[in-house]
């Protein structure tokens, strides 16, 4: 008796279904891996036949990889044209740290009550991490425990809402990796004081001292991000994150005035 493949609903078979979703996840996280470090520069025009080659699939994976980052806002579709990499806009920066600042400070309020020791030495250890990486000047290292030093604070939130963070945090560390393409990084100190006090505020359990410190560390890492790519460019909605949370509008004029990295 001839076994018959297994079938989905929709007559394909589900092992060629499989390697399909597969062909695309693998595109789609290379894709994204060139887009926001850099390698695909902002404004890069989007062939689908270099990009199978570069990401070693056919262009069917890479068409819908493409569709995938579009909706993440890192690819921009245009009519009868081919698709590109979106150049620097600073309402979109805006937009993407306002919803850093309300999502991160949700998630971080539900994530301290959740936290343990082990927790609390695993972030510790990213900021040793990222020490590390500063002396040796590896902006690569540096980004990577930089990401899991804030995808530590939020852990504790539901997945749907780790999936918005997620999708927020690789669009900024786009607009940051621009910030310095060409140029020796800057600031490898700048921040480290605002992390060890969210850090501590973690430690003590003080949620809404962290999610404050948390929001204020995001909203200068913005505007220092615009000063290198839009100098005198001003966010909007930014401001009106930190006023919902209560942060002081002397402070929230402070962060737009010294810019400093």
């Amino acid at each position: 008796m001839t076994r018959r493949r297994p079938q989905r609903v929709d007559g394909r078979p589900a092992l060629e279904t499989g390697r399909r979703r597969d062909a695309v996840a693998i595109a789609t996280e290379r894709l994204r891996q060139l887009i926001v470090t850099g390698e695909i520069p902002p404004g890069s025009e989007l062939s689908q036949v270099k990009l199978a080659e570069m990401t070693g699939v056919s262009t069917t994976p890479v068409r819908e990889a493409l569709r995938q980052l579009e909706v993440e806002g890192l690819v921009e579709a245009r009519h009868n044209r081919r698709p590109r990499v979106p150049a620097f806009d600073p309402d979109d920066l805006d937009a993407v740290y306002c919803c850093r600042i309300l999502l991160e400070t949700t998630a971080i309020r539900v994530t301290i009550p959740t936290m343990t020791e082990v927790d609390l030495g695993a972030i510790g250890e990213d900021l040793e991490a990222m020490r590390e990486a500063g002396r040796l000047e590896d902006i690569d290292a540096w980004e990577l425990a930089h990401s899991s030093f804030h995808t530590r604070l939020v852990e504790g939130c539901g997945p749907a809402l780790r999936r918005q963070i997620r999708l927020m945090m690789s669009r900024s560390y786009r607009y940051r990796r621009m910030s310095i393409l060409g140029e020796r990084p800057y600031g490898w100190s700048t921040g480290e004081t605002e992390h060890v006090a969210i850090l501590r505020a973690c430690e003590k359990g003080e949620t809404e001292a962290a999610a404050i410190l948390l929001a204020v560390h995001l909203a200068r890492s913005a505007f220092s991000v615009l000063e290198h790519l839009g100098p005198g460019r001003d966010g909007a909605a930014m401001p009106a994150a930190l006023r919902a949370l209560g942060v002081d509008e002397a402070r929230i004029r402070s962060l737009g005035a010294s810019r400093s990295g």
